[in-house]
C-alpha cells in the first residue's frame, strides 16, 4: 500500500520542475506635470507669476533662445487650448523661443483688453512681469517678444500694443480685433501686426460688433496702417486654407511702412474651427525668419 500511495503522489507531480511562465515589467508611466487644473506635457513646466499659472515650454536641444512667444487664449478657452491652436510647441522649436501661455484672469473676457482709457491695467502689468521673470530664467541671444492672441487673447494683443510696444517684436491676432475707443490708444510707436479672421465668424464678426465695442477689423487695420505710416504698396498672396474645409487664404502684405501690417482673410472658417497649426504659421511666417 505505501509503494502504491508513492508511485501515486510521483505521477501528479509530472516527475519533475514545473516552468514559470515569464513576467512582463510594468511600463513606466508617462510623468504628468499639472499647472492649476490643466494637465500639460512632461517636456512642458509650470511656472507662477503674480499667483497666476503660465505653461512654458522651451527646446531641450539649446541652451540660448532667440526670444519669446506668448500666447494669450480666449473666453472662455485656457492656456492649452491656444497652444494647440498655434502650435507653441513647433513655433518655439522651428524659431529658437521660449512659448509662454498664461491663464487668463477668469473674468468674461479672460484679460482687461478694453482700450476704455490711457491707463495701465492690472492684466499689463502681469504679462509685464511674465516676460521679465522668464528673462531673468533662461538665457537669451535676443530680446524679441512675439504676442500671439486668439479671440480674446486677440483683443489684448492689441491692448499690449497700445500701451507697451517698446517691448514687443510683433503681434499676430486670430479672430480677435481692436476693443474700444481708438483714441485711448495714444501711443507714436509703430507695431509690426499681422491678422487673421474669416468673414464667416459670427462670433467675433470681421466687420465688428457693439456688444463689448469691438471695432471691425478693416477700421483695425487702417488704424495700424496709418499709425505706421503705411503707403499703398503691399504684397498679395493666394495662401492655402487654415482648415482641411477651407480652400484658400487671401493675405495682403503692407510693406511700404516704418513696419509692416499684415492681413489674413480666411475663406469658410468659423470662430471655433479645427485650425491647422502648420498653415496658419505659413501666413504669417515671413515676421519670425
Amino acid at each position: 500500500l505505501t509503494s502504491l500511495l508513492l508511485l501515486s503522489v510521483s505521477a501528479c507531480s509530472g516527475g519533475g520542475s514545473s516552468k514559470k511562465e515569464p513576467v512582463e515589467p510594468e511600463p513606466v508611466p508617462t510623468p504628468i506635470t499639472q499647472c492649476e487644473q490643466t494637465t500639460v506635457d512632461a517636456d512642458q513646466t509650470c511656472i507662477t507669476v503674480d499667483e497666476r499659472a503660465v505653461i512654458a515650454y522651451a527646446p531641450a536641444s539649446q541652451s540660448q533662445y532667440a526670444g519669446i512667444a506668448i500666447f494669450l487664449h480666449g473666453a472662455p478657452g485656457n492656456p492649452s487650448k491656444v497652444a494647440d491652436i498655434f502650435g507653441a510647441k513647433m513655433i518655439a522649436d522651428q524659431f529658437n523661443l521660449v512659448s509662454l501661455a498664461p491663464k487668463g484672469n477668469g473674468s468674461d473676457y479672460e484679460w482687461n483688453s478694453s482700450n476704455n482709457s490711457t491707463s495701465v491695467t492690472p492684466d499689463i502689468d502681469f504679462l509685464t512681469n511674465v516676460i521679465d521673470n522668464v528673462l531673468g530664467q533662461y538665457t537669451f541671444t535676443d530680446s524679441k517678444v512675439y504676442i500671439f492672441g486668439y479671440s480674446a487673447g486677440g483683443f489684448m494683443a492689441y491692448k499690449l500694443a497700445c500701451q507697451i510696444p517698446d517691448r514687443l517684436t510683433a503681434i499676430i491676432s486670430l479672430a480677435g480685433q481692436y476693443r474700444g475707443d481708438f483714441e485711448n490708444c495714444a501711443t507714436a510707436t509703430a507695431m509690426t501686426i499681422h491678422h487673421m479672421h474669416s468673414q464667416s465668424d459670427q462670433d467675433v464678426p470681421f466687420s465688428g460688433r457693439e456688444n463689448g465695442n469691438i471695432a471691425s477689423v478693416t477700421d483695425t487695420m487702417e488704424f495700424w496702417q496709418q499709425k505706421n505710416g503705411c503707403g499703398t504698396e503691399k504684397d498679395v498672396l493666394l495662401q492655402d486654407g487654415v482648415t482641411e474645409s477651407s480652400a484658400k487664404t487671401d493675405t495682403e502684405i503692407y510693406t511700404s511702412c516704418v513696419k509692416s501690417i499684415g492681413l489674413s482673410k480666411l475663406s469658410l472658417v468659423s470662430h471655433e474651427d479645427d485650425y491647422i497649426a502648420e498653415k496658419l504659421l505659413a501666413t504669417y511666417e515671413y515676421l519670425l525668419n
